[in-house]
């Protein structure tokens, strides 16, 4: 059935301006686009009027199943600054499938090289066994009953995996683990959730398309445990129900059979492998991230971090997945993690170049030495960014990287400046239930919603409303690879939302008050 959506302030994403007219759509696809003068009679139209037609908002960087799991009820998002308030807040945390387990502490918050302990939970929940991860998704903190329940001792850390057991001064651990060992263990608490992901995801999907989602890149939470969370077969069983389109991003193997396998399993309208993905480092709070200089807090001389997996081994990743013709992904926080990098990616891009329309990606680039700008604007490379990243952990940045590198971070609009192609996302579940819209704010304001700092973070690096809009449609769409969604043009797919406002023509304020109207996808308001 053809129907004709018709509005004042249809957003085109090359010009990043908007243009009165019409979109007749088909069998799921935009099948013309015309003056408002030339709207075919007898037609089904939907009059959007003086609202604000975009494609659809891309999340460029989601972690699915567990934010799923969080929406579900099954896990709970905690706050607090301090351990105590974490503790105290598990009473409210319902127990399911025989754990209590929450998300939101940092470590920075308890200050520099502080971490919590199995104790203080030990002396509230000794019956029950609790997980609470950081908040930043790359730590964990378990009480004695959850360490027994999986049947850690010190004698049974995995070796081969990057992170730390973290131990007091006897020795004894804590039930505080890093990196890759933490999900190593947390995949192992999650398997027994999978029963009903069914409800949850389709739930789930339900909730961001009421944020105007229509399309996730959902990534590997991990590059060196057997299990990275992501999971195809989950999304297939609900595909012919999914009202949105993933690309999924598996961690990648010097192994690469089963990849392959996958990647050539998994190529339809809603699910794709896209590519893979690696982890360089770590994040600055727990001083995992990979810098050129030592930090401004050292836990010892010469602390500047270190590489998760060898230089010359990501090195090896990037030049055999491209060789592949897979995007890979690069979780890199710390200026020297992004500086090699770049560089591998440079190499790539000569040595085998991605076929077109195909874009490698370098992840959250936090930490930025001006001195490597001129590397980000390489071919077929996207910089994917978080804006509401910018309000997690602020005021601590000084004391973990210091003060000259923490007033260069987050250089949306250096980026910009060099040519570099810019996709928005949130790392949900490291920030939970931020819409679209909110990102858009970030960026352009480059405060929190209350408006706080007054001064703004990092202030020359605020981008304008149309180059956010792009970088959560286009830029997005690049991201994932997918040159079939993100834009408005003939022959894309019909995946749209409709916002209350033309966001071209508003104060900073009124972004916020801004609504999804509707939200479109494959021709079908969801």
């Amino acid at each position: 059935m053809s129907v004709i959506l018709r509005s004042n302030h249809i957003f085109d994403t090359e010009t990043k301006t908007t243009y009165p007219g019409f979109i007749q759509i088909n069998n799921g696809m935009i099948e013309s686009i015309g003056k408002l003068s030339e709207i075919p009679e007898n037609m089904s139209i939907l009059d959007y009027s003086e609202q604000m037609i975009i494609p659809g908002f891309i999340d460029a960087h989601v972690h699915f199943y567990l934010s799923a799991l969080i929406h579900s009820g099954c896990l709970t998002h905690l706050t607090g600054v301090t351990e105590a308030e974490f503790v105290a807040g598990v009473k409210d945390v319902p127990t399911t499938n025989g754990w209590k387990i929450g998300i939101g502490w940092f470590s920075s918050d308890f200050g520099q090289n502080v971490y919590p302990s199995k104790h203080s939970l030990d002396v509230e929940y000794k019956d029950v066994p609790v997980l609470l991860i950081s908040g930043d998704a790359h730590s964990i903190w378990l009480n004695s009953k959850g360490l027994a329940e999986l049947g850690i001792t010190s004698d049974n850390i995995p070796t081969d995996l990057s992170g730390e057991a973290m131990v007091d001064e006897s020795g004894e651990l804590t039930g505080c683990f890093l990196e890759a060992i933490a999900i190593n263990c947390l995949s192992q608490v999650l398997e027994s959730f999978k029963e009903k992901s069914n409800d949850y995801y389709l739930d789930y999907m339900k909730h961001l398309n009421k944020m105007g989602i229509t399309s996730v890149g959902d990534v590997a939470l991990t590059g060196e445990c057997e299990d990275d969370l992501v999971y195809p077969e989950l999304y297939e069983a609900v595909e012919d129900e999914a009202t949105v389109r993933t690309s999924f991003y598996p961690a990648m193997r010097e192994d690469i059979s089963k990849l392959s396998e996958t990647y050539a399993t998994y190529n339809s309208d809603k699910l794709q492998m896209g590519g893979v993905k690696q982890f360089f480092d770590g994040v600055t709070s727990i001083h995992t991230a990979f810098l050129k200089e030592e930090y401004e807090t050292p836990y010892f001389e010469g602390d500047v971090g270190s590489p998760l997996i060898p230089s010359e081994t990501m090195r090896e990743f990037i030049l055999k997945a491209n060789a592949e013709g897979w995007p890979i992904r690069i979780h890199t926080i710390g200026d020297r993690a992004i500086h090699e990098a770049l560089t591998y990616y440079k190499e790539s891009l000569t040595k085998f170049p991605l076929p077109q329309g195909k874009y490698n990606t370098l992840e959250h680039l936090e930490v930025m030495d001006s001195q490597d700008l001129s590397l980000v604007s390489q071919e077929q490379l996207v910089i994917s960014v978080q804006p509401s990243h910018l309000l997690v952990g602020y005021d601590t940045l000084d004391e973990e990287v210091g003060s000259m590198r923490a007033a260069e971070m987050f250089p949306f609009n250096s980026f910009l400046k060099v040519g570099g192609t810019l996709a928005f996302g949130t790392d949900t579940p490291v920030v939970v239930d931020v819409t679209p819209i909110e990102s858009l704010y970030y960026a352009v304001a480059r405060r929190e919603k209350s408006g706080v700092p007054s001064e703004r973070l990092m202030p020359k690096e605020v981008i304008s409303i149309g180059e956010a809009l792009y970088a959560h449609t286009k830029g997005a769409a690049k991201a994932l690879s997918r040159d079939d969604i993100g834009t408005i043009a003939v022959g894309k797919k019909a995946d749209f939302t409709i916002i209350s406002k033309n966001l071209l023509e508003v104060t900073e304020e009124e972004i916020l008050e801004t609504e999804v109207v509707a939200t479109i996808f494959n021709g079908e308001v969801v």
